[in-house]
């Protein structure tokens, strides 16, 4: 299992262990570094300050990569697939795991293929999940440094094309709600997480996000009726779900669901 329920099911570790997953694996796929931009729980913490009262960060034990469709390196170095192979990466179906220590980590490949919203395609040896929006990060992104160890406890700093907070927001949102959503309280609160912790403010996240209106985002018009129709009003799957998430007591997760609120209505615009 890679997403619990609260906050406190997370192993302590589980954010510094996928990012070791994260420095393995761009490290040796820099090849694709075009063709790659970070996505997911990784994203959500690279893009939002490291200390936000009242706001435990990001959590994740996961690492998404969006991929083009079509990407295709190849050659006599091989393919995604023998790179993951080699660092120790096990393929399990579309996913590629790992444990480290006690933590078992996975790197998830996911790519899009209008007007599909489902399904798996294959991109250079790698099982990629079909998911509107990632073309759109790909597009949209920015560059951030990260140190840190790898797997190997190898120290490294180096530069992560990672999504930017429109196209991101309208992948958690899809991700909650949307056509195929899983309605996880993660996805919920990361929404929350990324706007109130921007590390640009929360201003500009809601405008980063409202910019994709105009911007051919295929997961644009779904996030909206997210919001609209989950995120609104405190008694809806959203707020609930999202509050569920922190590890606060009934007073503090009441809070977090008014500011859930706060912010869907502040995407949206009203």
């Amino acid at each position: 299992m890679s997403k619990f329920g609260n906050f406190s099911q997370y192993p302590q570790r589980s954010l510094l262990s996928a990012e070791a997953a994260l420095l393995t694996a761009w490290r040796s796929l820099d090849r694709y570094w075009d063709e790659l931009v970070l996505v997911g729980g990784l994203a959500v913490h690279y893009l939002t300050k490291q200390e936000i009262p009242g706001l435990p960060g990001a959590v994740t034990m996961d690492v998404d990569f969006g991929i083009s469709l079509g990407t295709e390196a190849g050659g006599q170095y091989g393919n995604i697939q023998t790179h993951l192979s080699g660092l120790g990466f096990i393929q399990e179906g579309s996913r590629w795991s790992q444990n480290h220590g006690k933590i078992k980590l996975y790197i998830d490949f996911l790519t899009e293929d209008p007007p599909h919203i489902s399904g798996v395609r294959e991109v250079d040896g790698a099982q990629a999940n079909l998911i509107p929006g990632i073309n759109r990060a790909l597009i949209k992104s920015r560059d951030v440094k990260i140190k840190g160890n790898d797997l190997y406890g190898v120290a490294h700093e180096c530069k992560v094309r990672v999504a930017d907070i429109g196209p991101l927001l309208a992948l958690k949102l899809n991700a909650f709600g949307g056509p195929t959503g899983r309605r996880h309280p993660k996805d919920a609160y990361d929404v929350l997480l990324a706007v109130t912790g921007f590390v640009d403010g929360p201003e500009a996240a809601i405008s980063g996000f409202r910019s994709e209106a105009a911007a051919d985002n295929s997961a644009y018009g779904s996030a909206v009726e997210c919001l609209k129709k989950d995120f609104c009003e405190p008694n809806r799957d959203g707020p609930a779900r999202g509050a569920s998430f922190h590890p606060g007591d009934t007073a503090e997760q009441e809070r977090i669901k008014q500011d859930i609120v706060t912010v869907g209505r502040a995407l949206l615009g009203i």
